[in-house]
């Protein structure tokens, strides 16, 4: 019934006028994170759900139960369309609410915690016209500190943290982690071309764990010529739709 919808996933994705589109750095990190069976897990931000949704296409029946917290009212309902359009709607729960003010669930409810936070600092880059778009680019609401705060805080002991974020701010995020006691595991840097610098990071913590770091091998995005590497569309699928 679902799978002609699921096959062309992310294309047909409800998205308010206003607010954050989402981008290929949320179907990335759909496909870096670690997911056991049956594993409980929380999408800080969810937008308009796009995270949870690749989770779920990429561990289709291994038994997930996801969770997506939204502050901006329009994006909870466009999340809660798509995960009714997709077929998802006994696996994902999208939930308004504050990040800074998690009162949704228990402490350490989670067995994994991901991310695609705002990425800048107010003042920092040029602001959006649109209220609702600025505040899913820029650290309005909550900066980046409570994004990992309320990660750590929700994540069981020994469970998995994983944010995709700005590679300029990868010294900030890896303090904010190390001081909420999360030990950064696997980091993935994402260029656009082979020769050009990284603009996005994606890293893995592990809570109270123990040190020693994994740096993967990078994502390559373009070819000289604009089109998708082969490599990206292999390591993600989504991004060549």
């Amino acid at each position: 019934m679902f799978e002609d919808v699921r096959s062309y996933f992310p294309r047909g994705l409800v998205q308010p006028d206003s607010g954050f589109r989402f981008s290929t750095d949320s179907l990335l990190i759909s496909c870096f994170v670690s997911v056991s069976k049956n594993a409980r897990i929380l999408d800080l931000g969810t937008g308009s759900g796009v995270i949870p949704l690749g989770l779920m296409l990429n561990h289709l029946n291994r038994g997930l139960s996801i969770t997506g917290l939204e502050i901006n009212t329009e994006m909870v309902a466009a999340a809660q369309e798509n995960v009714q359009k997709l077929g998802f709607a006994g696996e994902i729960n999208i939930v308004r609410g504050n990040v800074c003010m998690p009162d949704f669930a228990p402490v350490g409810s989670y067995d994994l915690v991901v991310s695609n936070p705002p990425y800048r600092s107010e003042g920092r880059g040029k602001a959006c016209p649109d209220a609702d778009r600025n505040k899913a680019r820029f650290e309005v609401d909550c900066d980046l500190d409570a994004f990992v705060a309320t990660a750590s805080r929700m994540v069981r002991n020994r469970g998995r943290v994983c944010f995709v974020f700005l590679a300029e701010r990868l010294t900030e995020l890896v303090n904010s982690f190390t001081h909420y006691k999360l030990e950064p595991k696997r980091m993935k840097f994402i260029h656009g071309r082979v020769d050009s610098p990284s603009k996005v990071v994606m890293i893995e913590a592990v809570k109270g764990g123990k040190p020693g770091l994994i740096m993967e091998a990078p994502v390559i995005l373009f070819e000289q010529d604009n089109s998708l590497t082969e490599s990206a569309v292999k390591y993600c699928s989504f991004i060549a739709k």
